[in-house]
């Protein structure tokens, strides 16, 4: 069994690099994209996490934002609609992630318990990461380390981005592919040659604890065949993949 990812980018964010990249690159600027990821699974429809509507963005977000889409029309381009999403797996709550769950009132949402714990008594340096408005009527189901979702389909449990930070497998024609789960782009699993041999990963800037984001950094580039950096914008521009 094998499936088809469908990245649907909502918008675009400006940062400093550093935020992606621990300790490298503070003189870049750096536009990521907001993205979720859409799988049809048999006769079911998956989301891997949900983005945010632009009001929330420019609300919590500091820097620029851009809107690309509307989370409805990108989900009308895959032929569906906020009613018809099945299954959200969220790689964590961060607000850019799971902002527009609560409008997809059927959808049953995979979390890990440890961040939804987490979210809903953020620490004080994380509270404007974790709105609690994003996180009302919302149908959680709580699991706790590895799991097999649906057929193929696997979610890993790497913290240290965020406490309960996931992984997602995704098996597909041309092999496993992983969505990081933790915010990345590509430089995270290519350093700079130069430094590659003492950190052949780089912690994402943004973690409750650098050292576990770098061992569960590690731990993902070994779950697949392909890694797909969750704020890539080669990845988010694709129609789909592979």
């Amino acid at each position: 069994m094998s499936y088809i990812i469908r990245p649907l980018m909502l918008g675009k964010m400006k940062m400093n690099s550093s935020l992606m990249t621990y300790l490298l690159n503070f003189h870049k600027e750096l536009w990521i994209p907001v993205v979720c990821w859409y799988v049809r699974v048999n006769n079911k429809n998956l989301l891997i996490d949900t983005g945010a509507p632009p009001e929330m963005m420019r609300r919590f977000w500091y820097e620029d934002y851009e809107e690309v889409i509307s989370f409805e029309e990108a989900l009308n381009s895959v032929e569906m609609s906020p009613g018809s999403i099945d299954i959200i797996i969220q790689t964590h709550l961060h607000f850019d992630h799971c902002g527009n769950t609560r409008k997809c009132y059927n959808a049953e949402v995979v979390v890990q318990k440890e961040e939804l714990r987490f979210a809903r008594d953020p620490h004080t340096l994380f509270f404007g990461s974790y709105p609690k408005t994003a996180l009302e009527g919302i149908h959680f189901k709580e699991i706790e380390g590895d799991i097999e979702v649906l057929p193929g389909i696997q979610t890993f449990h790497i913290p240290g981005h965020s406490p309960g930070t996931q992984a997602v497998s995704i098996q597909t024609e041309k092999g496993r592919f992983v969505l990081s789960g933790f915010c990345s782009i590509k430089d995270n699993f290519l350093p700079p040659k130069k430094i590659r041999k003492a950190w052949p990963v780089l912690t994402p800037g943004v973690h409750i604890d650098s050292l576990m984001a770098f061992e569960s950094a590690l731990r993902v580039r070994e779950l697949g065949d392909m890694i797909i950096p969750v704020h890539d914008m080669e990845y988010a521009s694709k129609q789909k993949i592979p």
